[in-house]
């Protein structure tokens, strides 16, 4: 008896009917054409999204190296420029340079001669990683006084 209150009423029957396609032969080109249209603009942008992502992690992985080839050399001047004021004057010049270059914003940064042998003079004097000063004298360059 309890069977009988648990079996599901059937579902009502569907009737349907194929419409017959009354679109000329023109409108049916014409839907064919938007649809391998939009397929194609699909897949163009897939193909840029992909591209995009690609450019926006070699960025991201650049800047990455780019600061880890400072790291030290900010490191040693982060400490040094709260007892010694010159350290701080050239700190205060090659932050922003440094950083610059690392956000990929410039490659090489020009400055005076006077200033240019004051920065190397100064940290010639820090025990740091060489190949980050070196980096540095590839970065910041003198700039040719034409006369």
């Amino acid at each position: 008896m309890d069977s009988e209150y648990n079996i599901r009423p059937s579902d009502n029957t569907k009737r349907e009917q194929l419409i017959e396609d009354t679109r000329s032969d023109f409108d049916k080109q014409i839907d064919e054409a938007l649809h391998l249209s939009l397929q194609d603009c699909i897949n163009e942008n897939q193909i840029n999204n992909f591209y995009e992502d690609e450019i926006i992690t070699n960025y991201l992985n650049e800047i990455s190296v780019r600061r880890e080839k400072f790291y030290k050399l900010i490191f040693h001047l982060n400490k040094l420029i709260r007892f010694d004021k010159d350290i701080k004057e050239i700190y205060e010049i090659i932050e922003p340079i440094i950083d610059a270059y690392c956000n990929q914003y410039i490659q090489q940064y020009e400055v005076d001669e006077i200033t240019y042998d004051k920065i190397f003079k100064i940290i010639g004097t820090i025990r740091t990683d060489k190949k980050s000063i070196e980096l540095l004298q590839k970065v910041i360059i003198k700039k040719n006084i034409i006369i």
